[in-house]
């Protein structure tokens, strides 16, 4: 068996890099794939760059008349793919040749309609470092449940069969976190069997401080898991972080107080690595 691949490469104003991205998926041993790009609101030369590969796998899409963002890209793409399996992979980011052969082969051997398979990931740039991760499905969604050390399979390296993603679609109210709340929401559902190849497949370039260290990106944070906690509640989902904050510092201040707190630990955790 020999499943079509679609890996979806959302970008935005990434002219610089998407050449070395598009390149590393034209060289899989794994030739049966698709490469879907999705051109989110592009204001500089991306579009030039992704239209000089003439190889017929690549497939080149924008998404003017969407709202910008990774969530909405990657719905995009999943719609626009037809490949049986689905992966990723960032437009600044580059991947090992033999990433999408192992890990077809690791769905294959465990089920390909209900496995997800990620991989170790390589930092280069301006951190240099190995992120090796559990390989077992009970040692992957304990992550999910945890307030730190969570990241116990990395969203831009998944892959699974289409219908898990046209099943359970990232939530467009998501500006960052899109990835980790699919992941959590799939882990919660029971029906996934989740595994990572051992083995830094995908290479994450760390170029400059970019939205981690920003306060939105911190606000999602504590969103996501505030979603989580309504859902273990049975209570609605707010449908934003000014939303959830805005209420609960009405209704709930207990919460609210220690939300920002949280929000302060992370912020000195990841400055203290710096």
């Amino acid at each position: 068996m020999n499943p079509l691949v679609s890996i979806i490469v959302p970008f935005c104003n990434e002219e610089k890099y998407i050449a070395d991205a598009i390149g590393s998926l034209l060289n899989q041993t794994y030739r049966n794939i698709e490469i879907i790009l999705v051109n989110d609101h592009s204001t500089d030369n991306s579009r030039e760059v992704c239209l000089s590969f003439t190889d017929p796998r690549v497939k080149y899409y924008e998404k003017f008349d969407i709202p910008n963002g990774r969530a909405y890209s990657r719905n995009f793409g999943i719609e626009k793919s037809t490949g049986e399996l689905i992966t990723f992979l960032d437009a600044d980011d580059t991947c090992s040749n033999d990433r999408i052969e192992l890990q077809v082969n690791k769905i294959m051997e465990l089920g390909i309609s209900n496995t997800m398979c990620g991989c170790w990931v390589q930092r280069e740039g301006l951190q240099n470092s190995l992120m090796r991760m559990p390989v077992k499905h009970e040692d992957i969604v304990k992550g999910f449940f945890r307030q730190y050390n969570r990241t116990t399979i990395v969203g831009a390296t998944i892959m699974a069969h289409r219908d898990i993603f046209i099943k359970y679609r990232y939530k467009t109210k998501f500006k960052f976190y899109e990835d980790w709340d699919l992941l959590v929401r799939l882990g919660e559902s029971g029906e996934i069997r989740f595994v990572n190849v051992d083995k830094p497949l995908y290479t994450y370039m760390i170029r400059i401080k970019g939205t981690k260290f920003q306060q939105d990106w911190l606000d999602y944070n504590i969103f996501m898991r505030d979603c989580q906690s309504r859902r273990f509640r049975n209570l609605a989902e707010f449908e934003s972080p000014e939303e959830m904050f805005t209420q609960l510092k009405k209704h709930d201040r207990l919460r609210y107080a220690a939300y920002r707190l949280f929000e302060k630990l992370i912020e000195l955790k990841r400055f203290l690595r710096i």
